[in-house]
């Protein structure tokens, strides 16, 4: 079977059923407007990296009243720090330069494209913010709020102490190559020298060893073993020694420049390793729809959730979910319920009818309701406040570890005894002692493992799949179950149009006109529309209102009404002064290769399963088309019966994937967990990873990279264990001193990393050769 095409715009696979060479009607938009406004230059600079896909729900009208209001008060005024949302190359930031200089009043843009960020100055009096936001979203840029306080300060805090360190490192080594050069002892800046370098790698210890030596110390405390133990003692030793030497005027024991560049090595790999991490989840911003406070109906006042109180009526815009359950004041309103049970229909409300936590305000219209509960009280707080659990603990490694550390105490405490034995002095035991735990530790893992884990987090982006967690390859190594939600996860999220003919048929008048009903509803059918119908042209100055369980209508003009609501000719019709422009029929979908993709992780021995709150008919439907058994779905599950079947069934061995607020409980509960990007919800904040597109078929190819990144993982490790047998046997024959360790440290990490990128390209090369001349069966599925 030949490799998928490539979308044309961001480089992701094109599902089966498009023949347009785009992945979505989003990224078919933004091609044509680069093209349009002569900014195609934008896919020169990219070249052959991949881009986030765009959503065509990213493309919806925007309520930009948050940016209007920072933009008032910001000081200086005429400055403006915001994040972003999709930039990922120096074609982004070449893009996102050109459309700010063509709005008047554009001073200068200073796009951060490691922290997903941009500094705006411009003239206050002449430069809108807003309007510069919208003509970014129309190329699949989204801005929203800077990221502030602690968040902020956990991401450059490791940059910070890597780039300090390296200064330190280059002092280091600068002041103690003139030793290794043959300086006597007795020149008149030796002792300077010596203590330059002294001081440098105690800096480099405040500053970087502390990072690692918390860590251990905290792992310890907590009876758990990590990588960063023996880096530890390797770096305390080296310290120590050091420290000795220089007191004691012991050329063996001086390792400042060993200790200095060690910390910095390890800083670098510690920060390359979160990096790819870090970029992903800055990727998405916070969802919107979760309102952080509340409008009181009388008198307007904004209170927070936490004040809202039984008895306290409050308004609900559109597009924002309901905070706690309540009772609806106002005469009508259409929700969706689609977070909190998987029904994908919308459902109308009528005054004195309840609204629970977590439902959608679809309607174009604010909302009055009355609050029933507090929000302490609230499903949404729970789901929202669920925490999946922290770091993966492998507890084979660490069996390894305590053993490794055991083993190089001994070796280092022996050698130090028989040098003591031999009679060489308690100076040449100690240094045979120190050089053991100083080459003993992890230098080429700590390298070569972040270079093994940004290989394959980069794989993964070219399937569309964003990797957010450090730990997901070990756990995805140990996924025996694969558990999906059913509405939005294996289905896609808004009905399929049925009948494209019928959009296809209408004039340039007519489709401006649904385009106009549509772009800012989020009723399933008009996102559905929307989807099928792409970004374009709308009637200015068109007011668009909403009959609640009729439909959509606005008047243009020339007087004429039109009007998209329920019809007799299909699901929805679209009409012109009375008379019927198109109807249109909709169906529920699943995602692309979705049969083959469960057809390939069964035969991998993996249990597939569906947990959904939806109907039993529905779920009965899909499971059918599927080929899953009785026992493999179960239907109308609310959040808690979901994750008291994963924790039932878990045995540290479930990858669980879903979208919705009733999925929230179930995540915390699984091994690991994925989540699409529907632009609508908050488990993308807290999954392992996020995918974008509308396929289903990068399952199998995550449990591909994850195979792959053991394969040199493992490749790595048998390299450290043969480089560790050498070296400690020659620090136990006393042939190791400070030179030689300074010396076999970096070229040891370079062999490392030169074993895993060989492990990556030879993999994608045999995959080449495979896709060429070796068909796979179609029931296989697609391996990255």
């Amino acid at each position: 079977m030949s490799s998928p095409a490539s979308c044309k715009h961001c480089g992701s696979p094109v599902p089966a059923n498009r023949d347009d060479g785009f992945c979505c009607t989003g990224c078919q938009y933004v091609f044509d407007l680069l093209h349009q406004q002569g900014l195609d230059h934008f896919y020169d600079l990219k070249g052959i990296l991949s881009v986030p896909p765009v959503s065509p729900q990213s493309l919806r009208e925007r309520d930009y009243e948050w940016l209007a209001d920072l933009a008032k008060i910001a000081q200086p005024p005429g400055e403006l720090r915001l994040a972003l949302q999709g930039i990922s190359c120096v074609g982004c930031v070449w893009l996102i330069e050109k459309v700010f200089t063509r709005h008047s009043g554009a001073l200068r843009v200073n796009v951060d494209l490691v922290h997903g960020e941009m500094l705006l100055s411009y003239d206050p009096a002449r430069f809108d913010p807003v309007a510069f936001a919208r003509d970014l979203q129309a190329f699949g840029y989204l801005v929203g709020p800077p990221v502030e306080g602690e968040e902020r300060k956990q991401a450059s805090g490791l940059e910070r102490r890597m780039g300090v360190c390296g200064a330190f490192a280059m002092n280091a080594m600068a002041f103690s190559l003139p030793a290794y050069f043959g300086m006597p002892a007795d020149f008149a800046f030796a002792s300077w020298f010596d203590m330059i370098a002294a001081a440098s790698a105690t800096l480099a210890m405040l500053v970087g060893g502390s990072y690692f030596i918390e860590k251990a110390w905290h792992g310890l405390r907590m009876g758990a073993l990590h990588i960063d133990t023996p880096i530890a003692l390797g770096i305390i030793a080296a310290y120590v020694g050091s420290i000795g030497g220089w007191v004691f005027g012991v050329e063996g024991l001086k390792y400042f420049d060993f200790v200095a560049i060690f910390i910095f090595l390890m800083l670098v790999g510690r920060w390359a390793q979160q990096a790819a991490v870090e970029r992903n989840r800055r990727k998405l911003m916070r969802d919107t729809s979760i309102p952080d406070s509340v409008t009181l109906v009388e008198g307007g006042k904004t209170i927070s959730l936490k004040a809202l109180k039984p008895g306290t009526a409050f308004t609900i815009k559109p597009a924002q979910s309901v905070p706690v359950a309540c009772r609806l004041t106002s005469p009508h309103a259409s929700v969706s319920l689609e977070w909190i049970n998987g029904e994908s229909e919308a459902q109308d409300r009528k005054a004195g009818q309840m609204l629970p936590s977590g439902a959608l305000n679809i309607g174009s219209r604010t909302l009055e309701a009355e609050a029933l509960e507090s929000w302490q009280d609230s499903t949404l707080r729970k789901l929202l406040e669920a925490r999946r659990p922290g770091e993966f603990r492998d507890l084979r490694l660490e069996r390894l570890l305590r053993w490794y550390l055991a083993i190089v105490v001994v070796i280092g405490m022996a050698g130090a005894a028989l040098w003591l034995l031999r009679g060489a002095g308690m100076t040449a035991a100690l240094q045979v002692m120190i050089s053991i735990f100083v080459v003993s530790c992890p230098c080429a893992l700590g390298v070569a493992v972040p270079l093994a884990e940004e290989l394959a987090a980069s794989r993964a982006e070219k399937m569309g799949v964003f990797v957010r967690s450090l730990g997901l390859w070990k756990r995805l190594m140990r996924v025996r179950r694969v558990v999906f939600d059913k509405t939005g996860t294996l289905t896609l999220e808004n009905p399929v149009l049925e009948n494209p003919e019928a959009l296809a048929r209408l004039d340039a008048e007519s489709l401006s006109a649904l385009r106009t009903l549509v772009a800012g509803n989020l009723h399933p059918v008009s996102r559905s529309l929307f989807d099928a119908a792409g970004p374009g042209e709308l009637r200015p100055d068109s007011e668009v209102r909403e009959e609640v369980g009729l439909g959509l209508h606005f008047t243009d003009e020339a007087g004429q009404e039109w009007f998209l609501g329920r019809g007799w000719e299909g699901d929805a019709c679209l009409s012109k002064a009375g008379a019927v422009a198109a109807a249109f029929r909709f169906r529920d979908e699943l995602r692309g290769e979705s049969v083959d993709e469960i057809r390939a992780l069964q035969g991998r021995a993996l249990g597939v399963y569906i947990l959904s709150g939806d109907r039993e008919s529905k779920v009965a439907h899909i499971a059918q088309q599927l080929a899953l058994g009785e026992d493999a779905w179960h239907a109308g599950m609310t959040p808690e019966q979901k994750a008291a079947w994963v924790a039932e069934h878990d045995r540290h061995d479930t990858l669980y994937i879903g979208d919705g607020a009733n999925d929230s409980l179930a995540f915390d509960a699984a091994l690991c967990a994925g989540s699409p990007v529907t632009g609508r919800s908050f488990l993308e904040q807290k999954a392992d990873f996020f995918f974008l597109g509308h396929s289903l078929r990068f399952v199998s190819g995550l449990l591909d990279i994850a195979r792959l990144h053991r394969r040199a993982t493992r490749r790595v490790f048998t390299f450290s264990v043969g480089y560790n047998l050498v070296t400690v046997a020659m620090g136990v024959m006393g042939h190791l001193c400070p030179l030689v360790a300074a010396v076999l440290m970096p070229l040891s990490s370079v062999a490392t990393l030169s074993l895993v990128a060989l492990t990556f390209s030879l993999e994608k090369r045999a995959r080449l050769v495979s896709q060429t001349e070796l068909p796979v069966p179609a029931a296989v599925g697609v391996v990255a």
